[in-house]
This record gives structure tokens, sequence and C-alpha cells, in this order.
């Protein structure tokens, strides 16, 4: 896997060596080896909980850009749908009517827009019809993907207990 392509990647450039990544990482998944300058993310461990990018002084930490993926999806044939979280506002304080909002995010090119609490009513009613059929399961509700990288990465034998309505539905396509 490229270093660009996961999720967490440390950008040589910037690294000062501090290794403040290397001492929060819950899964020591920042790996330090006397042959390389700097340390390495090991995608096979990092479950994304971003720890390492908030101890990082120099911002040498850095995500995946995924506007790329975000553009395969718009020029695709395929409906889409764009979720906003009531935040938006926050950002975009000059835009006073929410309507306005919506039309330019769907001139982008999303098929559908919504506040992000649609998509949270979604997944309430799939879980409500997972646990009228769990005939005495237990599921793990988790809406977290960084937990849900942990019980993947750390945890296997639970992951038939992660629900599926979600554990499925956070993963980008592809």
């Amino acid at each position: 896997m490229n270093e660009k392509d996961q999720v967490i990647y440390i950008n040589e450039e910037k690294c000062r060596n501090s290794y403040s990544c290397v001492r929060v990482c819950p899964v020591n998944a920042i790996e330090v080896k006397p042959e390389r300058r700097h340390p390495l993310v090991i995608a096979d461990r990092c479950i994304g909980c971003g720890l390492c990018f908030l101890s990082c002084s120099p911002r040498a930490i850095e995500f995946r850009n995924s506007i790329g993926n975000v553009m395969n999806i718009l020029k695709s044939p395929r409906k889409s749908a764009a979720l906003i979280a009531p935040s938006i506002a926050s950002e975009f304080d000059d835009i006073t009517d929410y309507r306005k909002l919506v039309g330019m995010i769907r001139q982008l090119g999303f098929t559908y827009v919504h506040e992000v609490s649609f998509g949270v009513d979604l997944v309430a009613h799939a879980y409500k019809q997972l646990f009228e059929e769990a005939h005495g399961k237990y599921y793990i509700t988790a809406n977290c993907p960084t937990i849900v990288e942990m019980i993947e990465k750390y945890h296997p034998g639970l992951v038939p207990n992660l629900a599926p309505s979600f554990h499925l539905w956070w993963r980008p396509p592809g």
C-alpha cells in the first residue's frame, strides 16, 4: 500500500522526530527503526484514531486526502448523497439561508443533501429491526470507524457481533 493511501501517514519533510506520535498510539502502529530516518505508520495496525495527529506539534502527521474519491463518486452515474453536520452553519456563517447551502452542494453534483440526523434515523431504524430479530444475540452498535477498526484488527472474534447496519455502511465504496 502506498503510504499516501493510508488513512494517516507521516510527512517526512515536516517530521522532527519528537516521537510524541509513538508515545500516544494506543495500538503501537507507529514504528521506529534505526535504518529509517523517521517513524512510519503501519497501516495494518493503525485504527485511525488521530491521537498521533493531535500530539504532533510540527503537524507532520497528515490524513489521506479523499477529494479524489468524492470526485469519482460525483462523476459516476449512481445517485449520491451528502450528509451535512449541523455544525456546518458555523463554518459558513455568511450563508444565512440554508437553502443556498443545499443548492451549492447539489451544484457540486450530489443528488441528495440531508442533515446528518437523517442518516442516524436510517441506522436507528435498521438497528431496531436487527434487535427485534436478534433472538438473544448481543450486538455492538459502534458508530465510530475507529472502534470498528479496533475490533476488526485486534478483536476479530467480535466482528460477528458488530451491528451490520453500520459496520458495512460507513465504508467508502470500492
